[in-house]
């Protein structure tokens, strides 16, 4: 099921509970180069992310901080960078996320389970699947893509250390502080409006 995507100029981007929570987002130094379409985009998806409860948000910050691990180490991979962690880890990370996304569950060491078959999750979990692979045929689709992908780091800020903390823990695969450093850089303090 896809998200329905309505472009908005509204600036709450997430509530609590009890009330809505006005954040700058928009004024932050990564979205300067951006455009009015994919702001929207993020706003847009931001209303869907609005929507979670505040476990919902906890269980996929875990999903979200395997992703971006991921991602740094296949960039790193790719580009033969010097802090690259080779071959293995590069797979084992890649199978790791491929299998959380096919059985909707994270499996952690000591026996935590986070279930991603939340309705919710599973249709934001799905479009961010169906974007990015759509994506890399169709440059609008890809930027669709990363606009999800950004309003789940602005909406899952307050959570996504723990998240971090919660999969390094518990994958059972090995991170160096510097990936660590690097994502909490960019995906996190980048993202941060309080």
């Amino acid at each position: 099921m896809a998200l329905s995507i309505r472009p908005i100029c509204w600036e709450p981007f997430w509530s609590s509970e009890a009330h809505v929570v006005e954040r700058p987002w928009r004024s932050l130094p990564v979205f300067d180069e951006k455009s009015p379409a994919f702001l929207d985009a993020v706003a847009a998806y931001g209303h869907a992310l609005n929507a979670l409860s505040l476990q919902q948000r906890r269980d996929l910050a875990v999903f979200k901080a395997a992703e971006l691990l991921n991602a740094l180490i296949q960039i790193r991979e790719r580009r033969q960078a010097p802090d690259r962690l080779g071959d293995a880890v590069a797979k084992a990370s890649f199978q790791r996320v491929r299998q959380v996304i096919r059985d909707r569950r994270i499996v952690l060491q000591g026996g935590e389970v986070i279930d991603l078959r939340d309705p919710a999750l599973r249709d934001l979990i799905d479009e961010g699947c169906r974007l990015f692979h759509a994506g890399r045929k169709d440059a609008e689709v890809y930027q669709q893509a990363l606009a999800l992908s950004t309003a789940q780091c602005l909406a899952l800020n307050d959570q996504l250390d723990e998240g971090i903390a919660r999969y390094v823990e518990g994958s059972g695969l090995s991170f160096p502080d510097s990936l660590l450093q690097a994502v909490r850089t960019a995906f996190i303090e980048a993202y941060r409006t309080a």
